[in-house]
């Protein structure tokens, strides 16, 4: 055997032990950190975190360190939240694990969560400290169990949507940011149709303002009785009182009962069934008024 070959092999056999190492020891550190790391206090400062800004009371349970394909995770079952607004919400099951940045030494820890519940499930990265921030989807989103507070306008939304959401909590309880939503399933019943209206797609964005109102941008919906694009802004809901709204549309009726009892509703339609029209008022009590070509903002 040459002394080229013995080298040869030897870098061979010396190379494996070295690639044995590299895994071995990263999944060495993944057990230490799992095992080291108070996730205990975590998870209490969590639960205090989210009952300060929220007003809710939080118990947090059966807390675990666990190992999955995401790494290292506290997990949690049976959380349950209990809130004025929602009554009480039940997490099966919560993970969360850090997510290490310079935001740890200013106060304002950011993890990375997932979470299954009854309103729907939840997967993004959570800022805690002074104005706790979320960014991430949630899913499955059931629209009944949500406090929309719509109670005193007629106006009541099921079936369940996607959200992609960015919004922040601030000191006051105040909600604010982002929402790009998606739903195939969405229903909307209002005291002034004696028929439940069903939309078989739509989308859109709705933006949180800081004053309590909400703005919708280009939200279109698509169903076998109406089709729509929409924007506007709806005024700040309060529960005795149905919220300002000021929209601007485009309809299309595609029912064709619907679209013979339209002119009765004061709904001019062209020959296809379309209409551009403003709508103010409150959500309650619409005022429909018709835009004309070339007018639409």
């Amino acid at each position: 055997m040459t002394e080229s070959n013995l080298s040869s092999d030897g870098s061979r056999w010396a190379f494996l032990p070295t690639a044995l190492s590299i895994p071995l020891a990263a999944l060495l550190v993944l057990i230490f950190v799992a095992i080291l790391f108070p996730w205990d206090s975590l998870g209490r400062r969590i639960a205090w975190e989210i009952s300060r800004v929220s007003g809710a009371r939080v118990d947090v349970s059966n807390l675990a360190p666990a190992l999955t394909a995401r790494g290292p995770v506290l997990r949690a079952r049976d959380v349950t939240i209990e809130h004025p607004a929602i009554d009480q919400v039940r997490l099966y099951e919560l993970e969360i694990a850090p997510r290490f940045s310079t935001s740890w030494f200013g106060g304002q820890p950011t993890l990375r969560l997932w979470a299954q519940s009854g309103l729907g499930n939840a997967d993004g990265v959570l800022r805690l400290g002074g104005e706790p921030t979320f960014v991430g989807s949630v899913s499955e989103v059931e629209l009944a169990r949500l406090p929309l507070r719509l109670d005193s306008s007629g106006v009541r939304f099921e079936g369940t949507l996607s959200v992609d959401a960015d919004v922040a909590l601030d000191p006051n309880g105040t909600l604010r940011g982002m929402l790009v939503f998606e739903s195939q399933s969405l229903r909307m019943q209002t005291d002034q149709l004696p028929l439940e209206i069903r939309f078989t797609h739509a989308k859109g964005t709705i933006e949180i303002l800081e004053s309590g109102a909400t703005r919708i941008d280009s939200v279109v919906v698509k169903g076998e009785l109406v089709e729509a694009e929409l924007s506007g802004e709806i005024g700040l809901v309060h529960l005795s009182q149905s919220p300002p709204i000021d929209f601007t549309a485009h309809i299309r009726i595609v029912d064709a009962t619907l679209r013979r009892l339209a002119p009765g509703a004061g709904l001019m339609l062209s020959s296809s069934g379309e209409a551009d029209v403003r709508v103010s008022g409150t959500l309650d009590a619409p005022d429909i008024v018709p835009i004309e070509v070339g007018t639409r903002r």
